[in-house]
């Protein structure tokens, strides 16, 4: 009886270990198996070793196989026992200001929408982490020029939250019964933001820190990270054919800010932007940044004078800077429409460029005009003012 007894007692636990074993153990993911977050749309999908992906969008699923009769609904627990990698995406997630955004494109649709992401546990819950935020999430610059779509056109929705923001119960002064406050929609920002809205756990926030000192695109206003301004009577923007001046940037690069001032034919004109050093590896010096830019700069020029020595070094908020002084001459035909002759067009242009390395940055304020009689001035004036800015700290 002993030995019956200690048999049941056996097979009585392991029968309770099957129905207590987390999922991850107790039944592994075959491929394709599709797990839905209970009271969510929200689903991942296994992939050949069983580890979960989420899934964006219809599109992110097309080159992939999803076995919908393998479908297992789970509860939060249950999901956060599995092994789950990074998400799933057909053109990644969007950071617009400081909202990050799914950019949902479904196959039957011929433009994306963007679905504002809730909170950054959401965000971890789809498998966004400091090791892979550079990878998955676009800032609207670089997202336009890769997918050919300017994100301000493109409508935008609130993405179905994934794990529920608790309610807040308030009792107004005179009143006795509370009053519910429906659940607050939280922008996940840029992660160097997260302490100012406690939003995620202190690991969390402090891991995408570092991410966010990597890969957040800096940010040249009066409240950013360099509260710079071209000066006073300068205004933003620039109206330029880019075939007049060499606009383009080198890869990961971002045009923060530009400014114009002047009428009629003597406008001078400035830009700052900055180059993701964690995608140029090669850009270690202010010497290798200026070298980088200027390749760029100096492509297709007829002419590009003064892009090989500096005139001096000089210095920005406190850190080493060199200064450069060039003259390019631009020479292209038009392509007037409505069957009239092309013209043959020459631009002379004098600039000033200024490279400085910050983190995982490097930066350029170019000053650049057509103008001898107005250039050296309004260059002055300019360098003046970077001269006096300083990085705010975070």
């Amino acid at each position: 009886m002993g030995l019956v007894r200690s048999l049941v007692a056996v097979a009585l636990a392991g029968v309770w270990l099957l129905i207590h074993l987390p999922l991850a153990l107790a039944d592994p993911l075959s491929p394709g198996t599709v797990v839905v977050l209970s009271g969510t749309t929200h689903i991942w999908v296994a992939d050949d070793v069983g580890v979960l992906h989420w899934a964006g969008d219809t599109r992110a699923l097309a080159a992939r196989t999803a076995n919908w009769d393998a479908r297992r609904v789970v509860t939060l627990a249950e999901l956060l026992e599995l092994p789950r990698g990074g998400p799933w995406l057909s053109a990644g997630l969007l950071k617009s200001g400081e909202p990050v955004y799914l950019v949902k494109w479904e196959t039957s649709e011929a433009v994306p929408t963007l679905a504002h992401v809730q909170s950054i546990r959401d965000l971890e819950l789809f498998g966004i982490d400091a090791a892979n935020w550079g990878t998955f999430v676009y800032d609207s610059a670089l997202w336009e020029r890769r997918f050919g779509l300017s994100p301000e056109r493109l409508s935008r929705v609130l993405l179905e939250p994934a794990i529920a923001v608790p309610s807040v119960v308030v009792t107004p002064l005179g009143t006795a019964a509370p009053v519910a406050v429906p659940p607050q929609a939280h922008s996940a920002g840029a992660p160097a933001s997260f302490s100012d809205r406690d939003v995620s756990p202190p690991s969390v926030a402090a891991t995408m820190a570092d991410a966010y000192r990597l890969n957040r695109t800096p940010i040249v206003r009066a409240d950013g990270d360099l509260p710079f301004g071209a000066g006073e009577g300068w205004s933003e923007g620039i109206s330029l054919d880019g075939r007049d001046h060499r606009m383009e940037v080198p890869y990961s690069s971002h045009v923060l800010a530009s400014w114009t001032i002047g009428s009629g034919g003597s406008a001078t004109y400035v830009r700052v932007a900055a180059v993701n050093l964690d995608y140029n590896k090669d850009v270690a010096s202010n010497e290798a940044l200026a070298s980088k830019v200027f390749a760029t700069y100096c492509r297709g020029t007829a002419r590009c004078e003064g892009a090989s020595n500096p005139v001096g070094p000089t210095q920005v908020a406190g850190m080493a800077a060199l200064r450069y002084e060039t003259r390019s001459r631009v020479e292209y035909w038009t392509s007037p429409s409505g069957g009239g002759s092309s013209d043959f067009v020459q631009h002379e242009w004098l600039a000033a460029h200024v490279f400085f390395i910050r983190g995982e940055w490097g930066y350029e304020v170019r000053v650049f005009s057509e103008h001898p009689s107005t250039f050296a001035a309004r260059s002055r004036d300019v360098l003046g003012v970077l001269s006096r800015v300083q990085f705010r700290k975070r």
